[in-house]
């Protein structure tokens, strides 16, 4: 029995990512092959419309209260606070006095609580230079008036 081998053609696509006019002339040396060309966007709208959070949280501004003295510590974290206030409580289980709300507990040996009672969102933001304009008219706003000299 003789039977013929009938070769079936399939596209093979080649995906571009789209950053420039350049990327449409580098596109264009492979019309003469038999490869297919597709362009993919590296900022979609699902990408806006779904703001990506990290573990358990939002990010954004925050604020951690000592429960001696009342003092306000205020912080922003791109990430979930919750797992800024985490790495603050190791700070200070650690003796280690890298951020200043640990620094604060650790020399003036006050206490600390849990994340219900000390941490509080105060804006729920997104990392970029809006976080750190908001973090600085929280950090501002705090600050009590300065009392003229007569």
């Amino acid at each position: 029995m003789y039977t013929t081998a009938t070769k079936t053609l399939r596209n093979k696509w080649v995906t571009f990512t789209y950053f420039s006019p350049l990327v449409r002339k580098i596109s264009n040396l492979f019309r003469q092959t038999d490869l297919k060309i597709a362009f993919r966007a590296t900022n979609t709208i699902q990408q806006q419309i779904t703001a990506k959070q990290t573990h358990d949280g939002p990010s954004g501004i925050y604020e951690l209260k000592c429960k001696t003295c009342n003092k306000v510590y205020v912080g922003e974290s791109g990430r979930a606070i919750g797992v800024r206030f985490k790495e603050h409580m190791r700070y200070i289980r650690s003796n280690n006095s890298i951020s200043a709300y640990a620094a604060h507990i650790l020399d003036n040996r006050h206490e600390y609580g849990t994340e219900d009672d000390t941490l509080k969102l105060l804006k729920k933001c997104q990392k970029g230079k809006h976080l750190d304009c908001c973090e600085a008219l929280y950090v501002y706003a705090d600050i009590p008036p300065i009392e003229s000299i007569d």
